[in-house]
């Protein structure tokens, strides 16, 4: 398999539209992220479990799609 690099944004809970923030600032556990387009306060932690979980199910479907193809070219022969 092949290096592949990924990125996810981080998403409002409450109106799924990116969360933008101040570059500079290190964001952590317990802080509240201001949505700049509904203005709801979003949990950090919420926000990044999420993303998580967009992840992972982009590597599981990646990694079928992988495994789909080489079952593929393996009984081709």
């Amino acid at each position: 398999m092949e290096d592949k690099s990924f990125s996810i944004n981080l998403k409002c809970v409450f109106c799924d539209s990116p969360l933008e923030g101040d570059t500079d600032k290190q964001y952590l556990s317990g802080d509240m992220l201001k949505c700049t387009n509904c203005q709801e306060l979003n949990d950090y932690d919420s926000v990044m479990q999420i993303a998580q979980e967009e992840g992972v199910a982009i590597i599981e479907d990646e990694v079928k799609n992988e495994l789909s193809q080489k079952l593929k070219d393996m009984f081709k022969k």
